[in-house]
């Protein structure tokens, strides 16, 4: 699933790189499953994506995807009992 944050960026390894403080030796390594994709990038990856690609897509056995919550008028935001 990394090829998917590799195309947001124009198929350009060294633009997703640069976006979040990745060596190109390392993402190679992951590309070609030499390597885990660490947590934090995978959030990295979410952020500078605008959520375009999910940190739950990159690692489905550490994130859940996000639920989207409707807030009330009084901001709470819990599930009715």
């Amino acid at each position: 699933m990394i090829s998917k944050a590799i195309a947001y960026f124009g198929d350009s390894r060294a633009a997703l790189c640069s976006a979040i403080g990745m060596s190109p030796q390392f993402l190679s390594q992951v590309c070609t499953g030499k390597r885990p994709l660490p947590p934090r990038y995978a959030v990295l990856i979410e952020d500078v994506t605008h959520g375009s690609v999910k940190a739950a897509e990159l690692l489905p056995d550490v994130f859940t995807p996000r639920s989207i919550s409707k807030h009330t008028a009084t901001g709470d935001d819990s599930a009715p009992a």
